[in-house]
């Protein structure tokens, strides 16, 4: 006999006495149930067997969430808060040891002990634990179990559920040791919820569930917390001091005052889809629309309101955008990136796409999320070249704007001003512009992006305007300027819904997201 087998054989019949003797998990089954307000409510069923006398089981989550803060002193972190444990079905003593950093159950009497197989409910509500990757919408990305079990677990399962249809088609289950993509079953089921499923974890083995949400349906909750407190102090009063020498000196060079002044144009060469960007900081649905209009009336595109039949009876709208001609030099990067989020490359004119197709078409979706994170790298880049924001403090996640920012953000507010006023509102304003349908078209892109379309199109009530040669409506009669932009309104909603489209469908793992932690006895 070669040595190799003997040694085999000797591991053999030493481990087995201690294996039979090893406790282990039967079964380790997650019910979440996710809410419109990003919280979700955990119901965690361990079927634990003890071969040996414990007094009960611990469970440990971390409170850190493992995305970074936009800010260098902060942390992101989620809340977790116990509802109830139960052990076959009755109370049990329980405490909660909360530190700053982790979230510590421990189950069971000290003064008892316990020992063969026993049924663990621990019911808990987590805050703060949806993910939000750059550029990739909303997703519930959870680590279930958590992969600090020391112990085997036979069979896992996790139903994710929502009562407010939160969840879009990608999703991904990752199981195995940490930064492990193997995969886990899953299925979905006739009420809507998803199970996943997997046999058979060793011990430090887990599983992750990664579910796309629909961004425009949930909110958006962060909390965060200072990393280090007594770091604070001494940046307090440096902060301090520079706002007060920085306020000095804006006020002495450029503000003398914070009246807002109404504006009848925009402001000197800016686009539109940069004009929501500098209002609010961050790229939205409604400025790609923006741009999408900006183009259109250019001659670029082409759009077309359809009809669609469903159920053979019902029609609902639908939108079709077709490219007209060649891409040629005046056309910059950021707004070939907006024409390759509708049509993908190549740009070839007469291509044409509905909105009903981007929402729907999984691969343009995630092909949409690679365009989105560059478009927004494209858009800091020219935001700071242009001197709109402060470069020293581009690196730490701020973005401050400089003097030429706040001129042009005041400028922008007086413009919007002059856009959502009522008729009875002009009267007060005698230098102000005669209404044209020319200038309801230039300035069209512009209310779209600060979200005032509808006030736009009001104030154009009871003037002809010839239906512009870029838009169709179909059978809808005469050219309307308010069904325009109720229309329009269609494609913030598809693109809402495509930035919604996470990296669920891959590219994460085990181990990965918010929760985990682990467990064991004691």
């Amino acid at each position: 006999m070669e040595w190799y087998v003997r040694l085999v054989l000797g591991c053999v019949l030493f481990c087995a006495p201690l294996l039979s003797h090893a406790e282990y998990i039967e079964s380790f089954d997650s019910q979440i149930e996710i809410h419109k307000d990003s919280s979700f409510d955990v119901i965690e069923t361990i079927e634990y067997v003890f071969t040996e006398e414990k007094h009960g089981i611990f469970r440990y989550i971390p409170l850190i969430h493992p995305e970074v803060s936009e800010h260098f002193l902060k942390e992101r972190i989620i809340e977790v808060s116990m509802k109830s444990v139960k052990v076959d079905g009755g109370d049990v003593p329980y405490t909660e040891e909360g530190e700053r950093d982790q979230f510590y159950l421990k189950i069971g009497d000290p003064n008892e002990t316990i020992t063969g197989r026993h049924t663990y409910t621990i019911k808990y509500n987590v805050n703060g634990g949806l993910s939000y990757p750059k550029g990739q919408g909303t997703e519930f990305y959870f680590n279930v179990t958590g992969n600090g079990w020391g112990v085997p677990m036979k069979t896992v399962s996790a139903r994710i559920f929502s009562p407010d249809s939160l969840f879009l088609q990608n999703r991904s289950c990752y199981r195995d040791l940490g930064g492990s993509s193997a995969s886990c079953d899953q299925t979905k089921q006739e009420d809507g919820s998803i199970v996943f499923r997997t046999t058979e974890l060793m011990g430090g083995e887990g599983i992750t569930i990664a579910q796309a949400l629909n961004t425009t349906n949930v909110e958006r909750i962060i909390i965060e917390r200072f990393k280090i407190l007594w770091v604070m102090i001494p940046l307090v009063i440096i902060f301090i001091g520079a706002a007060t020498v920085f306020l000095y000196r804006f006020k002495t060079k450029y503000r003398t005052g914070r009246t807002i002044i109404a504006q009848y144009e925009p402001y000197s060469g800016m686009k539109p889809m940069y004009t929501g960007v500098i209002m609010d900081g961050r790229l939205d649905p409604r400025d790609i629309t923006a741009c999408i209009v900006f183009l259109a009336e250019r001659g670029y595109l082409k759009i077309r309101k359809v009809e669609k039949k469903v159920l053979f009876f019902f029609e609902v709208d639908d939108y079709e955008i077709t490219l007209l001609k060649e891409i040629d030099d005046t056309v910059s990067h950021f707004e070939r990136s907006i024409l390759t989020l509708l049509l993908s490359e190549p740009l070839v004119p007469d291509t044409t796409v509905t909105l009903s197709e981007l929402k729907s078409d999984l691969t343009h979706l995630r092909t949409n999320q690679k365009i989105l994170v560059e478009l927004k790298k494209s858009l800091n880049v020219d935001l700071l070249d242009n001197k709109f924001f402060e470069s020293s403090l581009a690196s730490l996640g701020i973005r401050r704007r400089t003097i030429r920012g706040y001129e042009a953000f005041d400028h922008l507010k007086g413009f919007k001003l002059f856009l959502e006023m009522t008729e009875k509102d002009r009267y007060a304003f005698h230098n102000a512009p005669k209404k044209s349908p020319e200038q309801f078209m230039e300035y069209l892109p512009y209310a779209i992006a600060f979200g005032v379309e509808k006030q736009w199109a009001i104030a154009f009530e009871g003037i002809t305007i010839p239906n512009p040669g870029w838009y169709d409506g179909g059978s809808a009669g005469s050219f309307s300027a308010a069904n325009l932009t109720t229309s329009l309104g269609g494609f913030s909603t598809a693109f809402a819904a495509s930035s919604g489209a996470s990296a669920s469908s891959g590219g994460g793992s085990s181990g990965g997201g918010s929760g985990g932690g682990g467990g064991g006895s004691w």
